[in-house]
């Protein structure tokens, strides 16, 4: 879908001129939830290789942003982190080229990336957007973040179905991409029934915030003011 000056794909990621932008990775989760005693086949890495490849042939981006959160563990770096970021960056570094801003799980991150020519920073540029991954706030007029998970949750003849989600904000002051993460093991944050983590975006009222859910396509939902009134 192209929209507001910029293409979202089906598959969780934002292109720009020719940057692609995805976020929220959260590689080696399956090592932490061992650690907290709940075994899961170590299979996300699989999938998240697979889509990423996908993407990047469909849009052919001279360079692909990693919007924050590649690794998961906040306090160290864990074997199947090391293992999971190391296979994701010789796979796709085969494909385009590769940049990663620091996220909040990101504090040991350096030390894998440090064997490879991988360019590890708190933001990087992309037309007139500044990408950050959300967790702090930033001075710019034009930004993409991460970092909110964003999703959202409806009703439909008894039951409930989940679709991650962009999110789309602009008031006088500032204009707001959020990416949906691309983890899909991590559930997301219900944009219906929560607030917003992101100081970025707490200066914006319903109103000002559009939804698109993400499924077998993009689709505009509507305001976040509208959808919160329907639900």
């Amino acid at each position: 879908m192209d929209v507001h000056g910029v293409t979202l794909s089906e598959k969780g990621g934002l292109m720009v001129e020719d940057s692609l932008i995805i976020a929220d990775l959260h590689l080696g989760i399956e090592g932490v939830l061992e650690d907290r005693g709940v075994a899961i086949p170590s299979l996300q890495i699989e999938e998240i290789t697979l889509e990423v490849r996908q993407i990047v042939s469909d849009l052919n981006p001279e360079v692909l942003i990693v919007d924050g959160d590649l690794k998961h563990e906040f306090s160290r770096n864990i074997p199947e982190e090391w293992r999971d970021v190391k296979k994701f960056i010789e796979e796709i570094s085969r494909v385009v080229k590769l940049k990663v801003v620091r996220g909040n799980h990101d504090n040991f991150l350096q030390s894998i990336l440090s064997k490879y020519d991988i360019e590890f920073a708190e933001c990087f540029s992309a037309g007139d957007f500044l990408i950050v991954h959300g967790h702090r706030d930033a001075e710019a007029e034009r930004l993409i973040i991460g970092h909110e998970h964003p999703s959202i949750k409806l009703r439909h003849e008894g039951g409930i179905y989940s679709y991650r989600a962009f999110l789309h904000a602009r008031n006088d002051d500032k204009e707001v991409w959020v990416l949906p993460h691309f983890s899909p093991i991590l559930p997301g944050s219900n944009v219906l029934e929560s607030g917003f983590i992101s100081p970025v975006m707490r200066s914006f009222s319903d109103g000002e915030v559009e939804v698109f859910a993400v499924e077998d396509d993009v689709y505009f939902m509507g305001t976040l003011k509208i959808l919160r009134e329907l639900a």
